[in-house]
């Protein structure tokens, strides 16, 4: 058996995670995802990964099940793109959702970091029994907590997405994690500070949050990761509607959490 020959068999056989994963190192590879998107402006459109990882699936599909029924065939193809297509999608989103957080919060710890500086700066003796004072500095203190756990949060839900379509492999680019971290770090940082000044102002102690309500906020998050991306998967593959379906319900899920408040259950996970 000719090397070629083998390699097809390897590439037959692979699931549509592996299929993935094998492309997460190759974009990984190159630092960040501008750096990957940049080496992709000259090639071909059939060279691009979306495309070439749908080709791959579907060819191997196809060779497994050379001599079954079209029907047959048919089907499993189109379950493989499904599942492969999917998982792109799932990276792209888990990437996209990162950088608006380290955007977002990049803007709101200058905006906290700011507010904190101006009340502890005041005149101590005075601010002591200044109520406004007090009610702003408890709203700054319990919001830059409030804060972290929200990312700590977003952390969970998308680990819980990388290990149900992933394999657990990290989706984040290298860079985009590291600028993460560094912006997590500071926001704790910020809250930490928050915390001690508000005590020493004679605040009482801030409510802290249970690691189990991070759990549940984190599996209520895990639809934001997947449900965009079941739904432009399945446009892609003109299935339209129903990924229209799959947007509306995932939308409307999210303004009914919005208006009530929220509990610790699970999503339904999709079948991709």
């Amino acid at each position: 058996m000719t090397a070629e020959r083998r390699l097809d068999k390897v590439e037959a056989a692979l699931t549509p995670t592996q299929r993935i994963l094998a492309w997460l190192d190759e974009a990984h590879a190159y630092g960040s995802l501008s750096a990957y998107v940049d080496s992709l402006l000259d090639k071909p459109p059939d060279e691009f990964p979306v495309n070439r990882l749908a080709n791959d699936a579907a060819t191997a599909t196809r060779a497994a099940l050379r001599g079954k029924p079209a029907e047959t065939v048919g089907t499993a193809v189109r379950t493989a793109l499904r599942a492969t297509i999917f998982r792109f999608q799932l990276v792209l989103r888990i990437n996209v959702v990162a950088h608006e957080t380290i955007d977002r919060e990049t803007l709101i710890y200058a905006v906290f970091a700011g507010q904190l500086a101006l009340l502890a700066g005041e005149n101590r003796q005075e601010r002591l029994t200044d109520e406004p004072h007090l009610r702003r500095l408890a709203q700054c203190r319990d919001i830059t907590i409030s804060r972290v756990d929200g990312w700590r949060a977003a952390q969970e839900a998308r680990s819980i997405a990388e290990e149900r379509y992933l394999g657990g492999r990290a989706a984040l680019f290298p860079d985009t994690a590291r600028d993460e971290a560094e912006r997590l770090r500071s926001c704790m940082e910020l809250a930490v500070m928050a915390d001690a000044i508000a005590e020493l102002d004679g605040l009482d102690p801030a409510e802290r949050t249970e690691p189990e309500a991070i759990t549940a906020r984190a599996q209520a998050l895990v639809a934001d990761l997947v449900e965009p991306a079941r739904a432009t998967t399945l446009d892609q593959l003109d299935e339209g509607r129903r990924g229209l379906e799959i947007a509306t319900a995932w939308l409307r899920s999210k303004a009914s959490a919005a208006a009530s408040v929220p509990v610790g259950t699970a999503p339904d996970m999709p079948t991709l």
